[in-house]
């Protein structure tokens, strides 16, 4: 049943009692009516490929609306950036702590966790771990662009990243790659998989049987990141929340 609709989102009613967000999305791309959970915004897409199939996405949506509250509940709890916080970073648990002086972000090693050390005033900690974390983000995917595409002999036009909601990388028709920062948070082998994912669209913009055999020539373990992402990647989008 909906109960109220406003700015392209609806909220259903599930069997439970409990409101459901869903956000109703119009994609010309898309080929039918579709659902699926946006982990990051903690609310349900209802995809339609125009305005006029608005209703049958959200008809749709209805049908599976306590699919939608049980996947929704799965979701793990929002990991938020403040001092204390455990964070992974490179696949390896960090616990951040806030320090008054300094003005870069500094690693301590020295007990059995791992820290990263926040400078500057209270009030930037979120901004400036957010900040570093999206740096390391940079630089790890500028590493595995260049070798990526030194292997396929091609070039990225640009390399941006981004707070990426529904997807962990993408590649324009102009060569132009963008990614998602909260990537350097899982194992480097996820992170090397998206990178050669998306310079492999640099010679093929598909998903076709030739694009994934350059997948492998950059990557030939590449389905076993692609697993991790698919079962575990959801955590990811809870890093950072506010």
């Amino acid at each position: 049943m909906i109960a109220s609709e406003s700015h392209h989102r609806v909220f259903l009613i599930a069997k439970s009692g409990a409101s459901i967000p869903v956000r109703v999305h119009i994609d010309k791309r898309a080929r039918r009516v579709s659902v699926r959970i946006d982990p990051h915004a903690r609310e349900a897409v209802a995809t339609a490929p125009a305005h006029r199939h608005a209703l049958d996405a959200i008809g749709f949506a209805s049908e599976r609306v306590d699919w939608i509250a049980e996947r929704l509940g799965a979701l793990p709890p929002p990991v938020q950036f403040r001092p204390g916080a455990y964070i992974p970073l490179r696949g390896v648990i960090h616990r951040l702590r806030h320090v008054e002086t300094g003005r870069t972000v500094r690693l301590d090693k020295s007990g059995p966790t791992p820290v990263l050390l926040i400078p500057g005033p209270r009030d930037a900690f979120r901004d400036k771990t957010r900040g570093f974390f999206r740096a390391a983000a940079r630089a790890d995917f500028a590493e595995r662009v260049a070798v990526h595409a030194e292997t396929l002999k091609v070039k990225a036009r640009s390399i941006s990243i981004k707070d990426m909601r529904s997807r962990w990388g993408s590649c324009s028709s102009e060569g132009r790659l963008n990614f998602s920062w909260r990537l350097v948070c899982a194992p480097p082998f996820a992170l090397d998989y998206v990178a050669a994912h998306e310079v492999a669209h640099l010679k093929e913009m598909n998903h076709s049987q030739k694009f994934w055999r350059q997948v492998s020539r950059c990557l030939p373990d590449w389905p076993d990141a692609r697993n991790w992402l698919q079962e575990r990647g959801s955590a990811l989008h809870a890093i950072g929340d506010d």
